[in-house]
């Protein structure tokens, strides 16, 4: 396995434990720290424009990372439009490793 391909697959690893616990850390920060209730209007307000900075920043580590994804599905467009060895590589490595650790913070 080259270099490249084990790079993905720590980013893999490493994005997709930030995605599983950033929606988490986000809660936290709007409900516990700022001290909006469940249902409060501007609580929700704040946590979904939050919600979508989170999503922005995590396009920007795709960037930086030079492909890693934190979403098994979009990388599996990418393996289907790819050769043999991308597709395999994608369905045998990259997704498992994505889908082990996103189950474990479900």
């Amino acid at each position: 396995m080259g270099v490249s391909r084990r790079r993905l697959l720590v980013s893999d690893f490493i994005m997709s434990f930030m995605w599983v616990w950033s929606n988490v850390l986000i809660k936290m920060f709007v409900h516990t720290i700022l001290g909006y209730g469940a249902h409060d209007l501007k609580g929700e307000i704040l946590k979904h424009a939050i919600s979508v900075i989170n999503m922005f920043f995590f396009a920007l580590l795709v960037k930086v990372t030079k492909g890693g994804a934190y979403n098994p599905l979009t990388i599996l467009s990418g393996a289907i439009s790819g050769d043999l060895t991308n597709f395999l590589f994608t369905v045998g490595a990259r997704i498992p490793a994505q889908i082990n650790i996103g189950g474990v913070g479900v």
